[in-house]
């Protein structure tokens, strides 16, 4: 039995894929923002689930990413690419909150497909709620597959 760290270089430097192995077959888990292509993503992981592997994606969002909740103009720099933009947030919510359900939905419709096990971790909650309710979620599943 041996565990491993391993960056994901596809993804950036911040995107790590922790597994621990059992003779052939492990559980892999990717903690991400997952800013990235929902198809893009799938092609990145499915070689992994293709192995026999047990999947399990923690998609890491702050509440404010969620929310955006944000009141104030303001310049918003993309901490990749460190392009700036002006925002004025009352009237790009609507806009933004679309994207990221659309965003989020379309990971969880891919992940489903192939039988990935996906859930969104808000940073501004405790940890153990969010594995609490993967473990619950996980144990409904095993009934089910």
């Amino acid at each position: 039995m041996g565990a491993g760290v391993f960056v994901n270089k596809r993804f950036g430097l911040r995107d790590v894929f922790a597994a621990e192995f059992f003779k052939r077959r492990g559980f892999v888990a990717l903690i991400s923002d997952l800013y990235e292509d929902p198809d893009k993503i799938i092609d990145a992981v499915k070689p992994l689930n293709m192995l026999g592997n047990d999947l399990l994606i923690f998609h890491v969002l702050d509440k404010a990413e969620l929310e955006f909740g944000y009141e104030d103009a303001s310049r918003f720099r993309d901490m990749e690419s460190s392009e700036e933009l002006p925002i004025v947030p009352e009237s790009f919510r609507k806009q933004y909150k679309k994207l990221m359900s659309d965003h989020i939905e379309a990971l969880r419709s891919h992940f489903s497909a192939n039988r990935i096990d996906y859930s969104v971790v808000d940073t501004s909650k405790p940890l153990d709620e969010a594995l609490f309710r993967y473990l619950a979620t996980r144990q409904k599943l095993s009934r089910v597959r």
